[in-house]
């Protein structure tokens, strides 16, 4: 019994041993995987329709898209403007894939392959192909190059152009649906001639009279009861009013970096010896492009076209001379002129674009020297649909076309290479011989010095060493220094400050920290800043507690416009002019088809009051913004013919301005209709 006895003593120990390891490496388990839910969702960019996007995602896509702009544009590199607009970009893919392009696949809105080609190079050219491919100096599709594009993709070992047309192709495609769609909606809009009727009468009718207003500050507040229970009731009614995106409350102390009068002083002995070297230089443009921190423009100006110092030293009594060291703001200039050429001031011509290697030019040359029409030849061999180029100044063009016009005469014929092509081209115009100048211009920003950095920095570094920690201290720091603080709400859109150049990092700071937080010191673009978050909304439904006081606004000016109307029920204007706090006035040739009217102001209902109202009648009273109105009408007279409305044309202005409004309002309804959460300011 004894041994029984111990072994039931120790099995019920090791059965509890047993059960406390599992229940322990249940829980580790549980929060192991709870930690890495609560990564994902840190990493986490934003949600669309249940579909996550993690910020790895998220940033190869948007680099795999920076890659292609810069293939598009020829660039190495962006601005962090142009970033900005990749990242908005890559979420607008993002919204279409997930929200947009689900709901056109379930009405059959496509794009098929028949019509992808035509596209590319039939008739109904995607804008894509159109943005991407058009010769700028025509705006058209330039087909030669759009075909050797196309051509290379399978010999591109970088990978880069496959990319950019996979980009391309996907935009092409997401472009026509959603085009289809608009054009859907657009085809089911309609106007009936109720509204044309309404429309009609609202425009022709002229009213004159008259009106009196109370205010509502005419009734002391403290006579007006409105409960909490009120204001709750009212929002749980009204929840949909309240929708807001994710925001931010920040105040802040920035300390700028403006430079000194010792910079200044050193910025001119600088531009000053520039300006000794440069009076002298033998190539004027050759010297500013080497010391100038502007890029000179090369282009050439007649004299219409130059004003000021500019047009002193190139065309007025300067002629010859240097223009400046002048300061204007910040920034210093220098300009000599460089260069001169008679040129004519426009050229016309026509032309015929031959594939790059064409062996077909000369032979067109001959034929339209010898009297053929280049507008019958150009359908036939032309790979660009503008065959008449009109009148144009002729750097407008790319240089070897330019020069080549340049040195022509008017009916000349003749071909000249481009990176276009081959162009066969007639002139039709040569404009007279005028003077041009190239202007070589310096400039020469004045910037603050590492010692005026280092004062600023300073002032920065003292005020946080006593604002670190709470709002209380940042409060108190403020009081103490005499800062003067600026306050700002951040949307979650938003990429910096309004007034406060440069400051992503801000944005950015204020949606990854508490309320009550006090930053580190942020250096911007001319500014050292020391910031403490005060207030955060997240995207949803507002916090009634936030939106309470406007509530209670509302519904107490409401319950003193029912006392206001009980007071004024069944009295004329003038007896209403005549009671305490009263204001009233005269109305001319007012048109009920508008919100504003020079004596009401905006009061949309009490301007629609008069609608309808005849002559010698006085409306019962209505709530405006400011007060209670009472009207009354004096006249009503038609609009003089030749400013009247007609049926036609309030028809086609309804139909335009609902179509106008179309592409936004199917936007924001497809926006509104899906479950769209962006986190992207707590990243980028």
């Amino acid at each position: 019994m004894a041994t029984l006895n111990t072994l039931r003593t120790r099995g019920a120990l090791i059965l509890t041993i047993f059960i406390g390891v599992a229940l322990i490496a249940f829980l580790l388990q549980d929060l192991t995987s709870a930690s890495s839910i609560f990564q994902s969702r840190r990493n986490r960019v934003g949600s669309i329709d249940g579909n996550n996007i993690d910020y790895m995602e998220f940033n190869t896509a948007a680099d795999r898209l920076e890659g292609v702009i810069q293939t598009m544009y020829g660039r190495s590199s962006l601005n962090a403007a142009e970033i900005d607009q990749v990242y908005n970009m890559t979420w607008d893919t993002y919204i279409r894939r997930y929200a947009y392009d689900p709901g056109f696949a379930r009405l059959g809105i496509t794009a098929g392959e028949a019509e992808q080609i035509d596209m590319v190079k039939g008739t109904y050219l995607s804008p894509v192909i159109r943005s991407l491919f058009s010769d700028p100096s025509t705006g058209l599709v330039d087909q030669a190059t759009l075909a050797g594009f196309v051509a290379s993709l399978d010999t591109d070992v970088t990978g880069r152009m496959p990319a950019m047309w996979d980009y391309a192709k996907d935009e092409m495609t997401g472009e026509r649906r959603m085009s289809k769609y608009v054009t859907l909606a657009r085809s089911g809009a309609f106007v009936n001639d109720l509204e044309v009727a309404r429309g009609v009468a609202a425009a022709n009718k002229l009213y004159t009279g008259k009106y009196a207003m109370i205010p509502f500050t005419s009734i002391p507040d403290s006579l007006v009861e409105v409960t909490s229970s009120e204001v709750r009731a009212w929002f749980n009614n009204h929840k949909e009013n309240f929708r807001q995106g994710a925001s931010r409350d920040v105040e802040y102390v920035s300390w700028t970096l403006a430079p000194s009068e010792s910079d200044y002083a050193e910025a001119a002995d600088h531009i000053n010896g520039v300006a000794g070297e440069f009076a002298v230089a033998e190539d004027p443009m050759q010297y500013a492009s080497l010391n100038s921190q502007g890029r000179p423009d090369p282009a050439y100006y007649t004299e219409a076209q130059l004003s000021g110092d500019e047009l002193a030293i190139a065309f007025g009594d300067r002629q010859g001379e240097m223009a400046g060291p002048t300061l204007n703001g910040n920034v210093y200039t220098l300009a000599r002129v460089s260069a001169e050429r008679m040129m004519p001031d426009s050229v016309g011509a026509r032309h015929i674009l031959l594939p790059a290697g064409s062996t077909s030019a000369d032979s067109l040359v001959r034929a339209i020297r010898g009297g053929a029409d280049i507008l019958t030849l150009a359908p036939i061999y032309s790979i660009d649909q503008m065959v008449d180029l009109g009148r144009f100044p002729p750097e407008m063009m790319v240089e070897p076309f330019a020069e080549a016009t340049i040195a022509a005469r008017a009916n000349d014929v003749f071909s000249v290479d481009t990176q276009y092509g081959t162009h066969v081209v007639q002139m039709t115009y040569k404009g007279p011989q005028v003077r041009k100048v190239q202007i070589a211009a310096i400039t020469y920003n004045v910037e603050p010095s590492e010692a005026t950095e280092q004062i600023a920095y300073n002032k920065a570094r003292d005020f946080l060493a006593a604002a670190a920690g709470s709002k209380e201290k940042f409060d108190a720091a403020v009081a103490s220094t005499g800062a003067s603080p600026r306050v700002a709400t951040i949307g979650s859109s938003e990429r910096e400050i309004a007034g406060l150049s440069g400051s992503r990092e801000l944005v950015r700071w204020s949606f990854n920290t508490k309320t009550g937080t006090v930053s580190p010191i942020m250096k911007f673009d001319d500014s050292y800043t020391v910031a403490v978050l005060t207030g955060a909304r997240e995207a949803g439904i507002a916090d009634v507690q936030d939106v309470a006081q406007g509530i209670f606004q509302r519904l107490r000016n409401d319950k003193k416009a029912d006392m206001l109307i009980a007071q004024m029920a069944g009295k004329s204007v003038d007896e209403v002019a005549a009671m305490t706090n009263a204001s009233s006035g005269d109305v001319t040739d007012l048109r009920t088809n508008v919100f504003y009217d020079p004596t009401l102001g905006v009061e949309p209902a009490v301007i629609g009051v008069f609608n309808g109202l005849a002559a010698g009648t006085v409306s019962k009273p209505v709530t405006g913004y400011s007060g209670v109105y009472v009207v009354s009408v004096t006249s009503v007279a038609d609009a003089a013919e030749d400013v009247a409305v007609t049926e036609a044309s309030e028809r086609v202005r309804i139909e335009a301005e609902t179509e106008s409004t179309i592409p936004q309002r199917l936007m924001q309804a497809l926006n509104d209709g899906s479950d769209i959460r962006d986190y992207r300011a707590k990243f980028f």
